[in-house]
Parts: structure tokens; C-alpha cells; sequence
């Protein structure tokens, strides 16, 4: 090649590239936008640097380009040059596919393809071609074959384990394997990205998100624990010194919420709460460590395991108590039950924190900033809460004194921690008076007394402290019951403080009501002391006052009066003081009610007190005044009930059962109105109201309670509705106790019997045979049961029903054709026979011999039938007569037959049984045979002397 030559290829070669340069924009591989371009990959490439005269001459086309190369290369003859140019050319064909593939969706990588491998062929050791693999590996990307992508990437990890491309390499396999579910591979390689060396191109860039897809690697295999360092180690890459998520770049902070999310499921996997703490035992405490706990057990919560989220707060606050967070998990503690609706035990967890976080614990000393302000507001909450909630528990303790004075003390606790804690606040009075109160239920006369003292007097003017003020005159006075066993000289002392503390009262509030009412106070008291004519006493004084006492006031004297006057026992008079009190008692006194109680019990205990004098007739005037005198107290049914228990004892039936109508049309819901029924009951049958007392005893069945007793009682209202006439209400009652009750056999035989007989006079024949055969069904069921009894209504039951059999065998005629309707006529027979012989079998004489008699007439009646059977028509004279003798001679079993059992029959004579039915088969037999039965008697003279 000539020098000119030479000269005209570099200066070619040296557009080319430029030109070459600047249409590439040659990217990592696909669908990494997170890995940014690391110095010396081909994802580095840049736009080359352009003279302004280059510039100037406008842009090249890729075509143009790739065509300059394809010209250029035949004038090549440096190896090194043609190489070059080769490996461009490739890259160029790359892009010009790629771009068409992006532009129209036209798929002509073959080319590149074809001349990256073709590069690799010509040049297999060439030190540089791991470029040309990384490219390839692009290219197989781009297309989607991912086994020649993975495959390429294989080679250049292991054919250049020192390539500059090494580290991506690896993270793409890793992917690759990842997507392809070899999640062991997938570890494997993106390892290999992890143990790089740390100055190795691409590791930084990458060395985040392969610890990443390692831990998913180790997770997707079930490694859970391995999983979780790798995790760790992403955290502290990503969030270096605790930073915060939300300063954290768009797509990293995703991958960190989906690690946190991951990291939560192998928590649980592991077995949750511990296995965070034992994850930072082994790594070591990390500034970002409080976020795990966080995104843990908001998954958790997410998920709505309740518990499991608990357990995480409760790990951290273990490991962690004085943290900043403690207290705040501590109430997301309290906030998780409350959602769980596990609410039993959030007061404990109440009472923990403010043990732990309150003015006494050891928190608080430590507690600052952010944290004590968090403390402080909840405990601005939950003081007043939990002590509101032990004081209500103690009111609520049904009398149980330890559990009362136990839930007072922590009552007291919280109430003493509030104002402690919050001297200042707003709603110190009201709380210091509920400690008072509080102290006043423990009979801490003097803590009480004090509180009180404080809320009326050291807090300026507010609603409570005339309340306050007057509610220590009353601790006082209650204080002063507990001074019996003291010495006179301490009680005197103490009596002067109450003074004292009452003239504070009159002088700091003189315009309350209350001022007047210390003399009302100290009557009070002495009601308290059961001092009971003191009081009634001093009820006149205040009654008789100067300055005429409020209504009030006028109404509490007459209740302290008439209250005395019950407790004495005087209470003719102790209704006459209710009753006025009542006059002058505002109609909104909630006391109202309850004077008419005591009204109305003042009534009743007259009406006892003539009970115990043998005053029944007066007991029954005074128990129904109450209604009278108290009309809506709770007394008053009680003493209407008592009134009518003691006209029953007076046998005054009739006036007992209007008091008893009206007391169950006026309290049908009483406790005692299911005990009218039998005392209604019974009166009505004294008075022979029949179904009344039926309809009552109907009542009582419903209410009874024992199968004995509701059988009992449904057998005496049938036998009452039979009385009565109530033939529909007996029909009733006695079915149900025949479908009821099968025992004892007797009394439903008895009962079946009835029923029976009631549907014989209701002309319902159908109904009666049904509990006639019922009756036969029991004895044949039971037999070793049934006594004579028995047997007989079940005999008797069974003639009636085997007498429809022969009425049916009766009405069949024997007409031609003879040999149909003699079949017809055998058969009923049969049928017939063995009813009879089944009311035979119940041993009951008398229908034992109409058994005989009905079945030995059945077969005679059998031979007169066929005697008078139908002829057939146009007989000769010779005929006839043959055909009689025929007839004559079918007759004759059965008329045999007839005479033996007719004589079976008469034969029970012998045995001194000579009813109806005997004499009946002793006819039949003179008629069959006169000859032996139709005898006239032949009477012997007694020869007295002989000749």
C-alpha cells in the first residue's frame, strides 16, 4: 500500500470511529436501570468529543457508518486494525438491531450474533475477548434466549475470572439462576459479587443489591438465618448511622420496604420475637435496628397476628427498657390488645407502664425530651383512668372487704400519683377529691380529711369546694365514731378540731344552703348510732325551727322521724310520718320511690302484726290497704299474694280466687305467679268450677317440671273437663296423656277406656275403634302387666271390634256364581273367627262366652247361607233336588262344626258359668239338635215309704 494509501486509511479509520462513537449508546444489560455505568464496561461509552468543524458537517447516519467500515476493512492489513474494526462492526450491527427491535419490533440480532461469534472463532485467545463475550451475552439478553445469555455469561466468568465485566457477570447470572429458581446457583454467584475484591470494577455498584438477592436466594431455600445477615448487611449499606427510609432514593428505598417485609416473614418463620433478638446478638446492635422491630410487627399487626406482634414489642422492651421507644411500645402494647379486643388484660398493662414510666419508676429520673413529653401525656390519661377504674371495681366488689379494700388502696394510688405528678393541672381538685373519697372508703379519716381540706381550700373558688368543705364535716363526724376506745383528754383534742373545721365551713361558705344544716348532721349522726328516740327527738326541734328549715331540710326530719319510728316499731306511727314527708317531698326527689316503699312496708307490717295476734280477717284488710295507701311500691304484690294465702286459709275460696285474678292480670311476670295455678286450682274445685280448675291445672302442667308431675296433673285436668262437661278440653287432655305418658299401664288403659267412650258420644266411631285397638295393642305388648283389669277393657275393646268384623262377614251373600262369593265368604270368615278368638284369648269370661257363642254362630251361620244360597236358574225338578243335597252336604261341616263349639260353650256351665251368651249357645243348640237339646224335663217323685 502506498504511503498515500496508508495516510488516506488512518485518516478514514479515524472518522469512522468518531462517526462509530457517536451513534452508540451502548447500555448494561436490560432492565437494570438501578446499576449505574461503571468506568471501563461498554455501558461507559460516551459520545466522543466533536470539532466544531465535525460538528459542523452534521450528524453520520449508522448505515453510513457501517458501511465506511465494511469498505474500510478490505484496505486493512494491520491485524490489530482489522480486529478493531471487526469488533466495531459488530457493536455497530448490535445497534443497529437493537434499534430496529426497539423502532419496529424486528428481530435482526442473528447479524451481531453471527459477528461476535465469528470474532470469537478467529481469534479465540485473544486477551480482549471477554468484551466481545460481554457483548454477546447483551445481545442473547436483548433476543430473550436466557440459555445462551446464562451460557455466554458461564464463559466469561469462567474463561476471564479477572475480566473487568467479571463482577456484573456474576450478578447477571445470579438473576438469571434466580428466574430460573436455582436459588443455590443464584447464591452461589451473587457470592461471587460479594467476596470481589473491593477495588474490583462493578462490585460497589453492585455489592448492595447482591446482598440483597442473596438473602432472597437463602430465603427462597428456606435459609432463613443466613438470609437475615444478608439482609443486615443491606441495611447498613443503605441505611448508614439509622439514617431515615424516607431520606432514602426511590428505588432503594422499595427494596428496602420489601426487605424489611421479608426479613419479617423469616422472623416469623424462625419463630418471632426471639429470633430478632438472637439475629442482633449475633451482628451486633445497629443504629437501624428499632426500624426492624418497627416494620416487624407492623407486619405482623398487618396480618392481624396480635399476639406475635406483642411478643415483638415485648422482646424490645426487654432487651432495650430504657430506650426512647420503650414506652412507646409499651402502649402499642396496650393499642394492640384493645384491636386483638383482648381487652382483659390492658389495665394491667395500663398499671406496668405507669409503674415503669410514672413519677416512682426509675424511667422517669433517666426520661428526657421527646420521651418524657410522650410519658407525660400518657400519663395524663392513664392515671385519672386506672384510678377511676379500681374505684369503680371497689364499689362493684360485692361486699367482699379484702378485694374492696385492695381495689380502694390502688384507687387511692393512682388518684395521689395524678396530683403528684400534675400539681398544677386543671383537673388536680376534681382528682384529689375522688383520693379523698377514696381514703374515706379505707377509713384513712385523717389522709381523707386533709384532701377534702385541700380541694375546699387551697385551690381558690371552683365548683368542688363548697362539696369539698362539707364533705370533711362529714368525714369528721364519721371519724368520730372510731373515738370510743381513745382516752377523754385525745377526744376532747380531736372534738375541737371537727368544730373547728365545721366553723371554716359556715365562715368560707356562709351563703350555702348546708350552713343550717349542722344541728340536721349531728340528728343524722345519732340515726347512724341507732339512737332512735334521740332522734325522733331531735327531728321535732328542727321541725319546730325559728327560721322555718327549707323544704328539704323539712323532708329529711320527717324521714329520720319516720325511719326511727319503723325501727321502734311503732309503725301505725311511722306511716303517718312517711305519708308526710310524701306531702311536702318534691315529686323529682329521687327518694321519691323509696318513701313509698317504706310507706307501703309500714302498711304490711301491721298486717303481720294481726297474723301474729291471730288477726287473719284484719291481716287480710291491712294487706290489701298497701295497694291502697302505696299503689306502685314492690310491696304491694307481695301483700296481695299474702292476702290471698290467707283467705284460702280462712276457706274463703271465692274471694280468694278475685284476689288472685287480679293479682295475675296486674304482675304476670311476679316470682311467685307460677304458684297461682294449683292455689287456683284447688279453690275452684271447692267452689265446682269444674273447667276452671282444669284450665288452671292445664297451666300447671306447662310449669311443672318433672315428667311425674305433668302427668299427674294433665290426668287430673281431664278427669276435671270430663266432669265439667268439656267434652273437647277432656278429648284433648286425655290424648295428649294417652300419646304422653304410656306409664303406668293402668292408668293409660283407664284412660284410653275414657277416651274411647268420650268419641263414642262425639258419634266419631273412627276415632273410637283407633283407641280401642290402642287399648288391645298395650295388653298384647305387656301381658305380664296386665291385671284383670286390664284384660277386660282390652276384651271389651276387642268385641266391639270383632263384632264390626262379623257385621262385615254378615253382609256377604252367597249369590252366583257360588264358588266366588263362597271364597268371599270364607275368608270373612276366617277374618271373624280369629277376631272373636282374640277377645276368647283375654280371658275374661264375659266376653270369653260370646266369643264361643259369636265364632260357633259364625259357622252355623255359614250353613243357613248356603242353604239359602242363590240357585242357578232352569233346574229340573231332579235337578233341584241334586242341587240342594249338594248344598246339604257343604253345610253340614260347618253346622258340625257350630254344634261343637256352641257345646264347648254351654259346657262352661259345669263350672257355675251360666251367662247370656251360655244360655244363648244352650237356643242354638235346641235348634241344631232338638232331638238331644229340646228335651222336656222328666221330674222324679221321692218314694218316701216302701210298700
Amino acid at each position: 500500500m502506498s504511503r498515500k494509501t496508508c495516510c488516506w486509511v488512518s485518516a478514514m479509520l479515524a472518522a469512522l470511529m468518531l462517526s462509530g462513537c457517536q451513534s452508540m449508546n451502548l447500555l448494561p444489560f436490560s432492565g437494570d436501570e438501578s446499576v449505574a455505568a461503571e468506568p471501563g464496561t461498554l455501558a461507559e461509552l460516551q459520545p466522543a468529543a466533536v470539532s466544531p468543524l465535525a460538528a459542523a458537517s452534521g450528524a453520520v447516519g449508522l448505515e453510513d457508518v457501517i458501511s465506511g467500515y465494511e469498505r474500510l476493512l478490505p484496505l486493512l492489513e494491520d491485524p490489530e486494525q482489522i480486529i478493531r474494526v471487526q469488533h466495531r462492526l459488530a457493536d455497530l450491527r448490535f445497534q443497529q438491531a437493537e434499534n430496529r427491535m426497539t423502532e419496529q419490533a424486528v428481530d435482526e440480532l442473528d447479524v451481531a450474533i453471527d459477528a461476535y461469534q465469528r470474532l470469537l472463532e478467529l481469534y479465540p485467545d485473544r486477551e480482549t475477548n471477554d468484551r466481545i463475550l460481554y457483548q454477546l451475552a447483551r445481545t442473547y439478553e436483548l433476543r430473550g434466549d436466557t440459555d445462551a445469555y446464562l451460557a455466554t455469561l458461564d464463559r466469561l466468568v469462567t474463561e476471564f475470572p479477572d475480566s473487568e465485566f467479571r463482577v456484573e457477570s456474576e450478578f447477571r447470572r445470579g438473576e438469571v439462576l434466580f428466574s430460573n429458581y436455582d436459588y443455590a446457583g443464584a447464591e452461589k454467584a451473587f457470592d461471587a459479587v460479594i467476596q470481589a475484591d473491593a477495588d474490583a470494577p462493578g462490585r460497589e455498584t453492585f455489592l448492595t443489591n447482591a446482598w440483597y438477592m442473596k438473602g432472597w436466594s437463602q430465603f427462597k431455600q428456606g435459609d432463613y438465618e443466613p438470609a437475615l445477615i444478608s439482609y443486615v448487611s443491606v441495611l447498613d449499606i443503605v441505611l448508614p448511622g439509622g439514617e431515615r427510609v424516607q431520606n432514602v432514593d426511590g428505588a432503594q428505598r422499595t427494596m428496602v420496604e420489601d426487605l424489611f417485609r421479608v426479613m419479617g416473614l423469616s422472623f416469623s418463620y424462625l419463630g418471632g420475637a426471639e429470633s430478632v433478638a438472637a439475629l442482633f446478638e449475633r451482628t451486633g446492635r445497629k443504629p437501624w435496628e428499632i426500624l426492624v422491630y418497627d416494620r416487624y410487627s407492623e407486619l405482623l399487626l398487618e396480618k392481624e397476628l396480635y399476639s406475635d406482634a406483642i411478643e415483638v414489642y415485648e422482646q424490645y422492651i426487654e432487651i432495650y427498657p430504657l430506650s426512647r421507644w420503650a414506652p412507646r411500645y409499651h402502649m402499642n402494647i396496650i393499642a394492640t390488645l384493645q384491636v386483638a379486643g383482648f381487652t382483659a388484660s390492658i389495665p394491667e398493662r395500663k398499671a406496668e407502664f405507669v409503674d415503669t414510666y410514672g413519677i416512682t419508676g426509675d424511667y422517669w429520673a433517666r426520661a428526657e425530651g421527646e420521651a418524657f413529653e410522650y410519658i407525660f401525656q400518657q400519663l395524663e390519661e392513664l392515671l385519672p383512668e386506672l384510678a377511676n377504674r379500681h374505684y369503680v371495681l371497689a364499689q362493684k366488689s360485692d361486699r367482699r372487704p379484702k378485694a374492696e379494700e385492695e381495689e380502694y388502696r390502688r384507687a387511692a394510688r393512682y388518684y395521689g400519683e395524678f396530683v403528684e405528678t400534675f400539681p398544677s393541672h386543671e383537673g388536680a381538685p376534681e382528682l384529689l377529691f375522688l383520693l379523698a373519697e377514696t381514703q374515706l372508703e379505707l377509713r384513712q379519716w385523717r389522709q381523707a380529711i386533709q384532701a377534702f381540706e385541700q380541694v375546699a381550700y387551697d385551690y381558690g373558688s371552683h365548683a368542688q369546694a363548697a362539696e369539698a368543705a362539707y364533705a370533711s364535716i362529714l368525714v369528721w363526724r364519721s371519724y368520730a365514731e372510731t373515738w370510743t376506745d381513745l382516752g377523754q383528754a385525745e377526744v376532747d383534742a380531736l372534738g375541737k378540731e371537727q368544730q373547728q373545721n365545721r366553723v371554716r365551713f359556715v365562715s368560707a361558705f356562709p351563703e350555702d344552703e348546708r350552713a343550717l344544716n349542722v344541728l340536721y348532721i349531728a340528728t343524722r349522726h345519732e340515726f347512724e348510732q341507732q339512737d332512735y328516740r334521740s332522734v325522733i327527738e331531735q327531728t321535732g326541734k328542727i321541725l319546730a325551727w325559728q327560721a322555718a328549715p327549707d323544704v328539704s331540710l323539712m323532708t329529711e326530719a320527717f324521714l329520720l322521724k319516720a325511719h326511727s319510728l319503723y325501727a321502734l316499731e311503732d309503725y301505725p306511727q311511722a306511716e303517718v310520718a312517711y305519708q308526710e314527708a310524701l306531702l311536702i317531698m318534691p315529686p323529682q326527689d329521687n327518694r321519691h320511690s323509696g318513701v313509698i316503699e317504706n310507706l307501703a312496708a309500714s302498711v304490711y307490717r301491721q298486717a303481720e302484726a294481726h297474723l301474729a295476734a291471730r288477726e287473719k280477717p284484719e291481716a287480710v284488710d291491712e294487706f290489701l290497704r298497701v295497694g291502697l295507701a302505696a299503689p306502685s311500691s314492690s310491696v304491694r304484690p307481695n301483700a296481695e299474694y299474702d292476702a290471698a294465702n290467707t283467705l284460702m286459709e280462712l276457706t274463703e275460696w271465692q274471694r280468694a280466687i278475685d284476689v288472685m285474678t287480679e293479682f295475675r292480670q296486674n304482675y304476670p311476670q311476679h316470682p311467685m305467679i307460677d304458684t297461682l295455678p294449683a292455689k287456683m286450682a284447688l279453690a275452684y274445685r271447692e267452689t265446682e268450677q269444674w273447667e276452671a280448675a282444669a284450665d288452671e291445672l292445664q297451666t300447671l302442667f306447662d310449669l311443672a317440671e318433672t315428667d311425674e308431675d305433668k302427668r299427674e296433673t294433665l290426668l287430673i285436668a281431664a278427669d276435671l273437663y270430663d266432669r265439667a262437661g268439656s267434652r273437647e278440653k277432656a278429648i284433648a287432655s286425655y290424648r295428649l296423656y294417652a300419646n304422653s305418658y304410656p306409664a303406668p299401664l293402668d292408668t293409660w288403659m283407664e284412660n284410653a277406656n275414657r277416651l274411647a267412650e268420650l268419641y263414642e258420644e262425639a258419634d266419631d266411631p273412627l276415632k273410637r275403634r283407633f283407641w280401642l285397638a290402642r287399648q288391645m295393642e298395650a295388653v298384647d305388648r305387656n301381658p305380664d302387666q296386665a291385671d284383670d283389669r286390664m284384660r277386660y277393657l282390652a276384651a271389651e275393646a276387642s268385641a266391639v271390634l270383632a263384632t264390626d268384623v262379623l257385621t262385615r262377614y254378615n253382609g256377604i251373600a252367597l249369590t252366583l256364581p257360588l264358588e266366588k262369593t263362597m271364597a268371599a265368604k270364607i275368608g270373612a270368615l276366617e277374618t271373624a273367627a280369629q277376631a272373636w278368638q282374640r277377645t276368647a284369648n283375654y280371658g275374661i269370661s264375659r266376653f270369653s262366652t260370646e266369643a264361643g257363642y259369636r265364632i260357633a254362630d259364625i259357622y252355623a251361620r255359614l250353613g243357613r247361607d248356603l242353604m239359602d244360597a242363590e240357585r242357578p236358574e232352569g233346574l229340573s225338578e231332579l235337578e233341584a233336588m241334586q242341587y240342594d243335597l249338594l248344598l246339604e252336604e257343604q253345610a253340614f261341616p260347618f253346622e258340625e262344626n257350630a254344634i261343637d263349639i256352641h257345646e264347648q260353650n254351654a259346657s262352661r256351665s259345669w263350672n257355675g258359668i251360666y251367662d247370656e251368651w251360655v244360655q244363648e249357645s244352650f237356643g242354638a243348640l235346641k235348634r241344631l239338635m232338638p232331638g238331644r237339646y229340646d228335651k222336656p224335663e222328666v221330674t222324679a217323685e221321692v218314694v218316701d215309704e216302701l210298700d
